[in-house]
């Protein structure tokens, strides 16, 4: 196993997302595509945080 939790092109396609909703939102007030990226990146950064500890305690 390499480590890593997820191959990079998830990495990408999941920013990517965040960025269109982040957009999306921001179309229709502007301000809150902020809030959306900052709620999506931390979310984010939280389940591969979590599925990286897992995955760790699994295999130690």
């Amino acid at each position: 196993m390499s480590g890593a939790v997820f191959p990079m092109w998830v990495f990408v396609a999941v920013a990517a997302a965040i960025a269109v909703a982040a957009f999306a939102v921001a179309q229709l007030q502007p301000g809150a595509g902020m809030v959306v990226a900052a709620l999506g990146a931390t979310a984010w950064t939280a389940y591969v945080a979590q599925r990286g500890m897992r995955m760790r305690a699994r295999h130690d």
